[in-house]
């Protein structure tokens, strides 16, 4: 099973840097020191043992003094306590030194090697560690919490963004919501003002479609096939309102049960159609939809007559649907959609291209 760094959580990546440089510092470097000096693996191994025994005063260096000095602006805090920390690291090596004596496992040829150091001295003003390379592992281990904090800054800052993605997403949904139920409606008053009888089963279906919409929609994504299932209704409630059956076309092809997508993509197109096809005064009045999902593809397809110009009124007023429909495939498909829209001399076709992703 292949884990994507980028998929890991801040945290993670964290321990990961860490656990990265505990392992050059505790084990690989000492390793390659080792075999450079020691005639015996065995004392190469108990250098190894002996920096990993001195790791805690670097984790508390990186975990704590940074954090509490250089993480909060205390850089004079800082200073002050620096030759602190130096006799707390100091102190840890003696410590490793002296468990190392202590030990049965370490060769005695290597306690000899350590015993001039006088471990035991624990709070002698002489120091065991080069300053030089104390610098170099202070200097790496502050490398670390730098890098500890990019990757926490990073997850701040993409918090952000899905937070204001999320903002804007549900300000384009909530715009959607009364323009859709704002001209059904309408449809609704001026059969009401017919006195028709199919106004009751026109309710039924707004019923139904108010239902997915105020709770179902307010998922980032939903199956495909109840997206379908709302189209349906969605052309049910536009046929009332028609006496020929075949006015409106849907067929939908492929794998559609396996998908998902996002609530109330395809309305816009859906409602752009019925607005200059069906409520408009021309003679042929037919609609076709096609919704295919091909492997990792998934398009959709909208085609009406083309209205002539004579007939075009109040074009603007339906405008803020494809609008909508443009700034949600920005936000929640960037890079993976493609919207063409073909104006022919006798049609008038919406082509919606999505590349799906399969988590």
């Amino acid at each position: 099973m292949r884990i994507s760094f980028s998929a890991l959580s801040y945290r993670q990546k964290g321990l990961l840097a860490e656990a990265l440089y505990l392992l050059v510092i505790g084990v690989l470097s000492p390793l390659a020191v080792g075999l450079q000096n020691f005639s015996f693996f065995s004392h190469t191994l108990s250098y190894v043992l002996l920096n990993i025994l001195s790791l805690p005063a670097l984790v508390l260096f990186y975990r704590a003094y940074l954090p509490q000095t250089i993480g909060k602006h205390r850089y004079i805090l800082f200073v002050l306590l620096f030759p602190v920390f130096i006799a707390v690291y100091e102190l840890n090596d003696r410590l490793a030194m002296l468990a190392l004596l202590h030990l049965p496992f370490i060769p005695a040829e290597y306690k000899a090697a350590i015993q001039p150091a006088h471990p035991e001295q624990l709070f002698s003003l002489h120091f065991n560690e080069y300053f030089g390379y104390t610098v170099l592992v202070l200097l790496a281990a502050t490398s670390l919490y730098v890098i500890k904090l990019l990757f926490k800054n990073q997850h701040n800052l993409s918090t952000i963004e899905n937070e204001k993605l999320k903002l804007e997403l549900n300000q384009l949904k909530t715009q959607l919501q009364p323009h859709f139920f704002f001209n059904t409606i309408n449809n609704m008053y001026s059969l009401s003002l017919q006195h028709s009888p199919q106004t009751p089963k026109m309710i039924n279906h707004l019923s139904g479609i108010m239902r997915y919409i105020l709770y179902d929609a307010r998922s980032e994504q939903v199956p495909l096939q109840q997206e379908i299932e709302f189209i349906k209704s969605y052309i049910s409630l536009e046929n009332i309102r028609h006496d020929e059956k075949d006015t409106i076309s849907f067929i939908t092809q492929g794998g559609t049960q396996h998908t998902k997508i996002a609530p109330l993509l395809f309305l816009p197109v859906i409602e752009n159609t019925f607005k200059h096809a069906l409520h408009t005064a021309i003679p042929e009045k037919w609609v076709k939809l096609v919704l295919a999902v091909y492997e990792d593809e998934l398009v959709f397809q909208a085609v009406n007559p083309k209205v002539p110009e004579s007939k075009m009124q109040d074009e603007n007023r339906g405008g803020i649907g494809l609008a909508n429909l443009r700034k949600r495939l920005q936000l929640l498909y960037a890079g993976r959609h493609e919207l063409a829209i073909h104006d022919e001399a006798h049609t008038f076709t919406v082509i919606l291209t999505i590349r799906l992703t399969h988590d």
